[in-house]
C-alpha cells in the first residue's frame, strides 16, 4: 500500500524531501508544462485532426505529482470544444500528495481554477491501486494509478504474446515523462518501465521529457523510439522528444493463453447501440456509451427503467473490503471508490441521502479484520475510519454495544428507480417498451436482430449489450452463463421514537436505513430455491433476526412493531459462482470449447490462439446484491471495450470478470 509523499513547502513551492527536488518550477510551472508537453507533442493540431472513427485521445504520464500537466492538458482540451471526443489520461504516482497540499499548489495556477476545483472534489480518498475519475461530464477521464510506474503500466497490458497485442486504437497516443531527475528517482526512468511504455505504444505515439539524460535516450532507443533533442525550457539546455516507430511486442518468445483477446472491429462513434434491460446495469451502461457519442436506446418489457431487481427505493451502497488480496477484494475497492463519486450528483438532487454507512462486524474474527484494514490502507484520507463504541453511538445516534466498526462518511442510500429515471432523462436515452424473447446474428453485417415472443423483429442492433440480470440465460448466445437466481425480500416498517434517532445506514449481517418519511428499510434475504414474488412473514422475521444478531440493542428499535405497520418488497438477483460480475464480450461457447479443448489434457498449456467471440455482442450482468456498487464501474468497462480504449482496470481483474472465464476454468477442470 502506498503512502503519502514526504514533502515540505519551500519558497511557496512544494518540495520533495525524498527526491530533493521541487514538484514544479519556482517561477513558470504552467509555461514549462505547455512548452515541454503540449507544444513539443503538437497536441492542439493532433486534437483538431482526430479522425471521425476515433472518439478519444490517450495520454500516459509517469509522475503525476501535483497534477499540473494533467490540469493544463484538460484546460487546453476543453478549449478545443471537440464534440463526442474525450481525453483519456493514465497517470502513475507511487507517492501521492495529500489533498491539502494539492489545494495549496493549485492556488498558483488561476487559469486552471475551474478544472482544478472539479478534480479536487473527486480526488481519491483512499490510496493504492487504480482510481477512476470522470470529469467535465465525461469529456475527460483520469485513471490515477497509485503504484510503482512499471507495475502500474504493466497491469494495463492486455496480452503477453508477441504479435497479439491490442490494436493501435487501444494504445497510448502521447507519453509524458515527468518524474524527478533520473539520478534521484531511478525507478521512474528504469529499463523495465521503458519496456512497458513501448508495449503500450503504437506507430505514431510520441513522447516528451524535460530530461535529456543519456541513459534515458539509450533506453528509449533500444525500445523502438526515435529520439530528437531540442532546446529545453528556460535555462534548461536540452530536452527529449521521441516517436515510436513499430508496434510494441513482448520480449518473451513463449506463447501465452489469450482466450480473452477478441478480433476487434472499427467502431464509429455515432453508431446505434441497444441495451436489453433498464435496471441499474443497463442505465449506467447507456450513459457511459452516450457520453462517448453513441446513439443508445434501452429495451425493457416494462416500458420504463428501474424495475425488477432495480425497483428498490431504499438501496444501500454496501461497502465490502478485505484484508486478503485477490480480484474480488480489488474489484470491490475500485468499484466502491468510483461509485462514491458517481452518485454525488444524485445525492445532490435528493434521490437518496449521503448519510454515511456504518459497517459493524458479525463475528470476533471480522472485528479483528477491521483493525487490520485500518493498517492495510495507511494512505487513507477519511474514505473510512475505524471507530470505537463511543464513536459508533455518536455517529449512529442510537445505543449499541458493539466494540468497533468501520464508518464510510461518503456512502449512503439511493432510490434505484429514481436514479435510473434521472440519468436516462438527463442523457436523453430512449426506452423501447418491448419484451425481448430472443436474439440472432445477422450474418451479412454482423448486427443483431432482437425478436419479441411473436418472432417479430423489435430492432436491428449494430451493437447489443445484454444487461437483463439472470435472464441472460434465456437467450441462446448467453445461455451457458451460470447465474443463480436469488430471491431477496426487503422489510419496511414504521419508525418509533427510538428508531427516529438513527442518523446513518447500518450494515452488519443485514442492513438498516435511517427513517425515510417515517419508514425504515432492512434486509435482505437470500433465497435460492424460493421463486415466490409474494411477501411473507417468515422473511420479515429473518430480516429482523439479522439486525439482532449484529447487536442485541437493535431490539429496542423493532420491539412492539405492529404487523400492520410492516410492508416490504421482493426482487430477484443474478449472482455468479465467484460473486464477480460478467462484463465484456460474449464468447461463442461451442467454438471456445473446441478451440481450447487441449486444456482438458494440459491445464497449463499455452498458445497464441485468441478467443472466439460473437461480433458486436456484450454482456453486463451478475452483480448480485451489489448493483449500486458495481454498475458504474462495469458500465465504464463495457463502454471502454466498445470504444477500443485501454481498459481502466488491471489485466487480472479484467480476466476475472470476463464472460468467458468459466469456459476456460471448466475446461481445465474437465467439467465440459
Amino acid at each position: 500500500m502506498s503512502k503519502y509523499a514526504h514533502t515540505k513547502w519551500l519558497k511557496d513551492t512544494l518540495y520533495s524531501v525524498a527526491y530533493k527536488d521541487f514538484y514544479s518550477s519556482l517561477t513558470s510551472a504552467l509555461e514549462e508544462s505547455n512548452y515541454v508537453f503540449v507544444e513539443k507533442n503538437n497536441l492542439k493540431k493532433r486534437w483538431a485532426n482526430l479522425p471521425n472513427d476515433k472518439n478519444h485521445f490517450t495520454i500516459g504520464e509517469v509522475g503525476f505529482g501535483a497534477g499540473i500537466n494533467f490540469l493544463n492538458c484538460c484546460n487546453e482540451w476543453l478549449k478545443m470544444d471537440l464534440d463526442n471526443k474525450r481525453l483519456i489520461y493514465f497517470a502513475a504516482e507511487q507517492s501521492p500528495l495529500r489533498l491539502k497540499d494539492l489545494k495549496r499548489a493549485h492556488e498558483k495556477w488561476h487559469s486552471l481554477d475551474e478544472i482544478s476545483k472539479e478534480f479536487l472534489l473527486n480526488y481519491p480518498r483512499l490510496c493504492g491501486g487504480f482510481n477512476f475519475i470522470d470529469l467535465c461530464n465525461g469529456k475527460i477521464q483520469l485513471c490515477l494509478m497509485i503504484d510503482d510506474a512499471e507495475i502500474a503500466f504493466k497491469n494495463l497490458i492486455q496480452s503477453e504474446a508477441s504479435g497479439s497485442g491490442d490494436t493501435p486504437s487501444a494504445a497510448v497516443d502521447v507519453w509524458f515523462l515527468d518524474g524527478f531527475a533520473p539520478k534521484q528517482n531511478t525507478s521512474a526512468w528504469s529499463e523495465k518501465l521503458i519496456h512497458q511504455i513501448s508495449r503500450l505504444s503504437s506507430n505514431g505515439t510520441t513522447l516528451s521529457s524535460y530530461s535529456a539524460a543519456s541513459t534515458v535516450q539509450s533506453r528509449l532507443r533500444s525500445h523502438g523510439f526515435d529520439i530528437s533533442l531540442c532546446d529545453g525550457f528556460g535555462a534548461k539546455r536540452e530536452m527529449i522528444t521521441a516517436k515510436f516507430k513499430a508496434y510494441a511486442t513482448s520480449s518473451s518468445t513463449l506463447p501465452s493463453l489469450n482466450w480473452y483477446i477478441q478480433k476487434k472491429s472499427k467502431t464509429k462513434p455515432a453508431e446505434n447501440l441497444f441495451i436489453l434491460g433498464g435496471g441499474i446495469a443497463g442505465c449506467t451502461t447507456a450513459v457511459a456509451l452516450k457520453k462517448r457519442g453513441f446513439n443508445v436506446s434501452i429495451i425493457d418489457r416494462h416500458g420504463e427503467v428501474g424495475k425488477e431487481a432495480s425497483a428498490n427505493s431504499r438501496a444501500v451502497i454496501y461497502p465490502k473490503l478485505s484484508t486478503e488480496s485477490g480480484s474480488l477484494a480489488e474489484f470491490n475497492l475500485i468499484a466502491l471508490k468510483l461509485a462514491t463519486n458517481y452518485y454525488r450528483e444524485l445525492w445532490a438532487n435528493d434521490l437518496g441521502e449521503q448519510c454515511g454507512v456504518l459497517l459493524l462486524p458479525t463475528s470476533d474474527k471480522e472485528s479483528e479484520e477491521f483493525s487490520k484494514l485500518q493498517t492495510k490502507h495507511q494512505c487513507n484520507d477519511k474514505f473510512f475510519e475505524l471507530v470505537n463504541l463511543k464513536q459508533i453511538q455518536k455517529l449512529s445516534g442510537i445505543k449499541l454495544d458493539i466494540a468497533n466498526g468501520l464508518f464510510f462518511p461518503t456512502l449512503g442510500w439511493l432510490s434505484i428507480p429514481e436514479v435510473c429515471k434521472f440519468i436516462t432523462k438527463k442523457y436523453d436515452i430512449p426506452i423501447i417498451s418491448k419484451d425481448a424473447a430472443e436474439i440472432s446474428l445477422v450474418k451479412r453485417d454482423n448486427s443483431w436482430d432482437v425478436f419479441d415472443e411473436n418472432d417479430t423483429v423489435i430492432v436491428n442492433a449494430k451493437k447489443l449489450i445484454i444487461a437483463n440480470s439472470y435472464e441472460v440465460q434465456n437467450l441462446k448466445p448467453t445461455s451457458y452463463l451460470s447465474l443463480k437466481k436469488l430471491r431477496g425480500q426487503v422489510t419496511e416498517f414504521c419508525s418509533n421514537q427510538e428508531s427516529e434517532k438513527l442518523k446513518c445506514v447500518i450494515c452488519g449481517d443485514g442492513y438498516l436505513t435511517p427513517s425515510i418519511n417515517g419508514i425504515h428499510a432492512c434486509g435482505a434475504t437470500y433465497n435460492q430455491n424460493d421463486l415466490s414474488e409474494s411477501i411473507n412473514e417468515l422473511d420479515h422475521r429473518a430480516n429482523f433476526g439479522k439486525l439482532i444478531s449484529t447487536d442485541l440493542k437493535f431490539k429496542n428499535l423493532i420491539h412492539n412493531i405492529d404487523s400492520t405497520d410492516i410492508s416490504g418488497w421482493v426482487g430477484f438477483r443474478g449472482t455468479t459462482r465467484d460473486y464477480l460480475p460478467f462484463a465484456g464480450p460474449v464468447p461463442n461457447f461451442d467454438e471456445m470449447k473446441e478451440k481450447f479443448s487441449y486444456l482438458r489434457l494440459d491445464a497449463k498449456k499455452a498458445s497464441d490462439d485468441i478467443g472466439s467471440y460473437f461480433p458486436n455482442l456484450y454482456v453486463n450482468s451478475g452483480m448480485g446484491s451489489r448493483g449500486l456498487s458495481y454498475a458504474p464501474f462495469c458500465a465504464e468497462i463495457i463502454a471502454a471495450e466498445i470504444s477500443n480504449q485501454i481498459p481502466f482496470i488491471p489485466k487480472q481483474i479484467r480476466l476475472d470478470i470476463h464472460p468467458a472465464r468459466f469456459i476456460i476454468r471448466d475446461l481445465k477442470k474437465k467439467r465440459i
